[in-house]
């Protein structure tokens, strides 16, 4: 589908090559160094500019950001203010964008070597919007791997995404104008991965670059929504109700791949966290392997209830600062 886009996306031609970084920081002052560091090596030619969201740090994130500021190929920018999460701030750094490419990158992770040019050269060769690689806690040896790539097509995203989420944001390049469209983070959501990817896959196709773009810090901060099981698998599927939910005419294929998943998560950390091996949720497992009924979506949100101690709402500590609140919003604000 062809969309009109305005002019404030600045979509012009002659910044095809112009490439705004967006960088979320929460008391992340102990590994901007290594951040800036990697940014300031990264290399190639294209035009950048550096977003830099101080999440409503209180570690003198500010100071660091400012320390190092020079020391970029390219303007920084720095927006401060209260905490309200990951994906409000990711959001908001977008509409203040100048570029025609978005790099999203959280606050401890460091870009690779050219990793931007790379992918900036696959999106223009393959004529697509959307470019990710692989993330890794250990610096690769980018000499010696090969350039191997693939296209994906919307579908085969989607069922990547559907049954895991391999990848986060910070191996993400994608057009101002596909993350709009897509409708960017939701911003109820700490972790904004899984649901963005399932966006930005349901607007078209990309290419998986098969190479590490961002290394993750091997010291990796608490606050990582990976080091907290329970919120991180609640949140997973909760992404999956979320897919469905916004797309009232998906596929049956994708409804029955997403339903199963959900389901399939449910029951395996069913027994492992709570050591239950015969339950609703096993019971609910087996039939999603035979059928999807109409009540699909019911039986996805009760599986929710295994994160969540048997709770029909999702625990207050599990929701965004935004969310709190009340200024969160499901999609970007355009």
């Amino acid at each position: 589908m062809y969309y009109k886009v305005p002019y404030n996306y600045n979509l012009e031609k002659k910044k095809l090559d112009f490439v705004s970084y967006i960088i979320t920081a929460y008391n992340k002052r102990k590994y901007l160094q290594n951040v800036f560091q990697a940014l300031a090596k990264e290399g190639g030619s294209h035009k950048r500019e550096y977003i830099v969201v101080d999440d409503g740090s209180h570690d003198n994130t500010l100071m660091i950001l400012k320390k190092f500021a020079s020391k970029l190929p390219g303007k920084l920018i720095i927006l401060k203010r209260g905490n309200l999460g990951a994906s409000y701030s990711t959001n908001e750094a977008v509409t203040h964008a100048s570029g025609y490419w978005i790099r999203l990158l959280d606050g401890d992770d460091n870009v690779t070597y050219k990793s931007t040019s790379k992918m900036l050269y696959l999106a223009h060769r393959y004529k697509v919007n959307f470019v990710y690689g692989l993330i890794s806690e250990k610096k690769p040896n980018i000499n010696s791997m090969p350039f191997k790539h693939v296209k994906q097509s919307r579908d085969e995203g989607l069922k990547k995404f559907i049954k895991n989420c391999p990848a986060n944001s910070s191996s993400i390049l994608v057009s101002k104008k596909r993350y709009i469209i897509s409708g960017g983070c939701n911003e109820n959501f700490i972790s904004p991965d899984q649901v963005l990817f399932l966006r930005l896959f349901s607007e078209g196709a990309a290419v998986f670059l098969n190479q590490v773009v961002a290394i993750l810090p091997s010291n990796q901060s608490k606050d990582r929504l990976s080091s907290q099981i329970k919120r991180s698998r609640y949140e997973s599927i909760l992404a999956l109700i979320n897919f469905c939910n916004e797309n009232p005419n998906l596929e049956k294929f994708f409804i029955k791949l997403a339903f199963k998943r959900a389901l399939s998560r449910a029951n395996t950390y069913n027994k492992r966290l709570n050591n239950i091996y015969f339950s609703s949720h096993w019971f609910n497992y087996i039939l999603s392997k035979f059928l999807v009924p109409k009540y699909y979506k019911k039986l996805m949100y009760n599986a929710l209830k295994v994160f969540s101690g048997n709770l029909n709402e999702r625990p207050k500590a599990w929701k965004t600062r935004a969310e709190k609140i009340c200024v969160s919003n499901n999609f970007i604000r355009r």
